[in-house]
């Protein structure tokens, strides 16, 4: 019967991590649906134990394929490449990191095998710190914010997706299990070629208007937090604004607005480009502006520091949200 079953490729790019290396590609050979090939895509990291760990899981285990890039390519050319050399028709983008229940891909798998609707499965997840404790920065429950995009109506499951805080997790998406037609196409190869900002979450607003999404209740990954890395934070020129009893870091505010105009531009040109009918595009768009207003509350709020009585905390952000 397990021979039966659809191949879901796993693709694995890696850089320079070989400390949870090891114990990710555990969960995934350990995965009790057996068939899965592993694509391993090594950034060409300079750490000799990452190779070395990834020629042995290949050697020992015959569903494992290792690659090493000649040189760094960038982490956008190396998760297109993993997805090119998927031969499934269901993929699922694995990190280096992160930690998943042995069971993550047979449970998602037996919910999206029971309707050919379905192209995207997910379940619940946690996150964790470098110790692998919960990290208390976080959520204590996603599961409540993901099912808000799988519910029977597509539309209002698109309209809670653009709506969503983008820091309560929705990026995590990104971790489902696919049909492999959703990340062939242009729009997902250019986006990560270009490396966008907050390109997972447009991946995944691209891939929710495309079929119905499923979502296992159980926790069964756990991403890993805290080891983000910081690509240009050191770039910033601070020009601080002194406005009588507060200071506004202005350099950096125009720097981050920048680049996440050009996040809601994209959002703008995935819904536009979606084929929703009048009413149902012109409601996204609306609701696009809105967390651009709440975006720029939010940036203003981080750049500014007050002396004295604070206003910005007197002023209630759950009555933006609500």
């Amino acid at each position: 019967m397990e021979e039966n079953l659809p191949l879901v490729s796993i693709g694995l790019p890696v850089f320079n991590r070989p400390d949870g290396l090891r114990n990710s590609l555990e969960c995934l050979v350990n995965q009790t649906y057996k068939n899965i090939e592993i694509i391993i895509a090594d950034n060409c990291s300079p750490d000799p134990e990452v190779e070395k760990i990834c020629r042995e899981y290949e050697e020992k285990e015959s569903r494992v394929s290792y690659y090493r890039h000649d040189s760094n390519k960038g982490w956008g050319y190396n998760t297109n490449f993993v997805i090119e050399k998927a031969r499934g028709n269901y993929f699922m983008r694995a990190t280096d990191d992160d930690v998943w229940d042995e069971t993550f891909i047979e449970k998602i798998m037996l919910l999206m095998l029971k309707n050919s609707k379905v192209s995207m499965g997910f379940s619940n997840f946690i996150e964790i710190d470098e110790n692998d404790e919960k990290s208390k920065q976080h959520l204590e429950n996603h599961l409540p914010l993901l099912q808000a995009f799988a519910g029977k109506d597509q539309i209002q499951n698109i309209k809670n997706y653009i709506n969503q805080f983008e820091g309560f997790g929705k990026s995590c998406l990104y971790f489902s299990i696919f049909k492999i037609e959703l990340l062939r196409t242009e729009f997902v190869k250019n986006t990560l070629e270009k490396e966008v900002l907050a390109g997972d979450l447009l991946i995944n607003l691209s891939c929710l208007l495309r079929g119905e999404l499923v979502i296992v209740p159980e926790v069964l990954m756990k991403v890993r937090v805290g080891n983000e890395k910081q690509y240009d934070t050191h770039l910033y020129k601070t020009k601080i604004l002194n406005l009588l009893f507060m200071t506004f870091d202005y350099e950096k505010f125009r720097s981050v607005r920048l680049k996440w105009f050009y996040y809601f531009k994209i959002q703008r040109k995935i819904i536009n480009n979606s084929g929703l009918q009048l009413m149902s595009n012109l409601n996204c768009n609306l609701l696009i502006t809105r967390r651009m207003l709440i975006f720029h509350y939010d940036l203003i709020c981080m750049n500014t520091c007050t002396k004295g009585f604070d206003i910005f905390k007197v002023l209630k952000r759950k009555i933006i949200l609500e």
